[in-house]
């Protein structure tokens, strides 16, 4: 309401995020996310579209804005705005204050109706849900909750900021693995890196009860280690305690904080989780933390040389392999390193050096079979994620990995469940929101997928500005989605004009097909040099989002695609958010695609997807 009677009293003025963080939440920018909840719920409840305003406009960058005209008896304090009318809303305040207020409790009533049923439904459903993941769903039943925060490097080298931020991944890693214990995953922990916040505000924007926090200081061979566990209901501290150790010792520690934390959480588990001895050098750990803390998938630093460095110094650090896996992984596809073929072979040879070092690393056996050149399967790969998330299931980067491979299945519902458990881990993850977007726009939740988008922009995710452009290209609002487009492409080029001029051709259907086939290799070749993503197999993706789907198969089908996610058909022009909902899917080629990558043979042994089924032994899909 705080929001609403801002915008209102603002009415056709751009209101900024942080005016309405200071009426609504004093300020306080932990709450950005709730925000654009809020003004989601605001939205259903007035039946508002985000791309097609009627009452709450979102301008990029900037903020909101209520278009429609406020009249209200004289002496009201607010004023008449007359000069931008969508829609007029009268009311007297308290009149306003009432209806909104039972519009949103009708809102929430009906959600929450609706999620019941839904849930209701997926308890009765036959169908395969994710799989061995959902049929065992005590692994999700979190009785207690944490955020490990980065710990402070008190060491009078700064460069040892590497081995402050490793420990404390460490520790989330080894608690992640305990039952019944929720761990929220380092993306999120570590955004309140050097911020000096409330605790309790950090504890109810991740939503744990306590936190744990500690310093490090590292002189040599020798290492202190100081942690206290918080409380965040009120601030008091649960456990803490100090370590001085040598660095020979450091996985002792690990151990011991661990156990410490589980014993004041009065978490009841067989055995405590430990660490184990993963390599006897400590300077091979000290680069192995060195590769965990600059990781990234969208920056990965020089991870790479850390972890061959490592590996040269110990060849049989099995965990460092494992690591390296992961990051060609992350790094092949359009925006990555490497291509599909060079992804692959050095996905899978990390991968399989490190299983014949130590067989039991779970994420190295989903990735080895994920990379599988010799005996690739779709199958095999989803359910070798899942035995990995299941053995993990507090793994963030396994559990996007898996909803992944599910989405592009075309097992929509599962994805979501699995993207819901990694967003819940990872809430302040750009990749959580991105991968929550696609999978809810894809079950046809569009005004949740756009606000999904929206919070990836608020936290750093650029791309996802020219999603939501695509996403009202889909919708025919070319004006809005040419505003996201240039609002994203002005952040790397002065000269945006050819985004018009190619929506405005690509928009004739006699002549767009034509068009696009001569302006996309153009467009393409000027941006490569300069942009960090191919644009040649995103703009080639407009010939799907303006109808032109036999061109879109044409190129698929001319990429010569093989039963293998690695190929470059399928990283290219595959896994598009928007497919399924302009017809790909009913296609006539869209099965002679799906078999030729072996996803029809997943469907026979695991269950049909969201929109095939089999009729009269033939798969028809919709």
């Amino acid at each position: 309401m705080d929001v609403f009677v801002c915008l209102a009293e603002h009415a056709n003025e751009v209101v900024t995020r942080n005016q309405l963080l200071d009426v609504a939440w004093s300020g306080n920018t932990a709450f950005d996310e709730q925000l654009t909840r809020v003004v989601g719920d605001l939205r259903r409840a007035l039946h508002d579209h985000p791309g097609d305003p009627t009452y709450i406009e979102t301008v990029p960058k900037r903020g909101y804005r209520l278009v429609g005209q406020i009249r209200l008896p004289e002496g009201s304090e607010f004023e008449k705005s007359p000069d931008r009318s969508v829609s007029v809303i009268q009311f007297s305040k308290h009149q306003l204050s009432f209806v909104i207020i039972t519009a949103l409790v009708l809102a929430i009533a009906y959600f929450a109706y609706n999620e019941f049923v839904v849930d209701r439904m997926q308890e009765e459903s036959p169908a395969v849900t994710s799989a061995r993941v959902e049929n065992n769903n005590e692994i999700y039943r979190w009785e207690n909750s944490i955020a490990v925060l980065p710990f402070v490097n008190m060491s009078d080298d700064s460069g040892n900021e590497y081995f402050s931020d490793g420990l404390s991944e460490e520790i989330l890693n080894l608690l992640a693995k305990t039952p019944g214990l929720k761990v929220i995953g380092r993306t999120s922990s570590f955004s309140f890196k050097g911020k000096n916040e409330d605790l309790r505000v950090i504890g109810r924007t991740l939503g744990v009860k306590t936190v744990l926090e500690g310093s490090v200081r590292k002189s040599g061979d020798r290492v202190r280690i100081t942690a206290q566990l918080v409380d965040v209901s009120d601030g008091s501290h649960i456990w803490s305690e100090s370590y001085d150790r040598t660095m020979t010792d450091i996985f002792a520690v690990q151990d011991d904080v661990a156990a410490a934390i589980i014993d004041a959480l009065q978490i009841h588990v067989a055995a405590n989780p430990t660490r184990g001895r993963p390599t006897e050098n400590t300077e091979a750990y000290g680069l192995f933390l060195k590769a965990r803390a600059s990781i990234d998938v969208l920056q990965p630093g020089d991870a790479e040389g850390y972890l061959l460095r490592a590996i040269e110094l110990d060849p049989k650090f099995a965990e460092a392999y494992e690591l390296l896996a992961f990051h060609y992984w992350s790094q092949t596809g359009v925006d990555g390193k490497f291509n599909a073929a060079e992804g692959q072979a050095l996905t899978y040879d990390a991968a399989a050096k490190a299983l014949a070092i130590d067989p039991t690393l779970a994420f190295a056996q989903a990735m080895g079979q994920v990379a599988n050149i010799e005996n690739y399967s779709y199958l095999g790969a989803i359910e070798a994620l899942e035995q990995a998330v299941l053995k993990q299931p507090g793994n963030p980067e396994l559990l996007e990995t898996l909803s992944w491979y599910l989405f592009v299945a075309g097992y929509h519902q599962e994805a979501l469940r699995v993207v819901e458990r990694y967003v819940d881990l990872d809430p302040l993850s750009q990749s959580a929101k991105y991968r929550l977007f696609e999978t809810l726009y894809a079950v046809g939740r569009t005004s949740d997928a756009v606000a999904a988008l929206e919070i990836a922009i608020q936290l750093g995710s650029d791309f996802a500005e020219w999603r939501i452009g695509e996403v009202n290209l889909v919708e025919q609002r070319d004006e809005i989605a040419i505003a996201h487009f240039e609002s994203y492409m002005q952040q790397y080029y002065v000269d945006t004009a050819w985004i018009r001029e190619l929506v405005t051709g690509a928009r004739d259907p006699a002549t767009g097909q034509a068009y696009l086939d001569r302006r996309i290799p153009q467009i393409a070749a000027s941006l490569l040099e300069e942009d960090p993503y191919d644009w040649q197999p995103i703009l080639a993706n407009w010939y799907l989002l303006f109808g032109f789907l036999d061109r879109q198969f044409e190129l698929l089908l001319d990429l010569d695609p093989s039963p293998s996610i690695w190929t470059d058909t399928e990283i290219y022009l595959w896994p598009g958010t928007i497919h399924w909902r302009l017809g790909f899917t009913a296609h006539p080629k869209y099965l002679e695609v799906v078999r030729l990558y072996g996803i029809v043979e997943a469907w026979e042994q695991r269950g049909p997807p969201d929109f095939c089924e089999k009729v009269d032994g033939q798969w028809v899909c919709e």
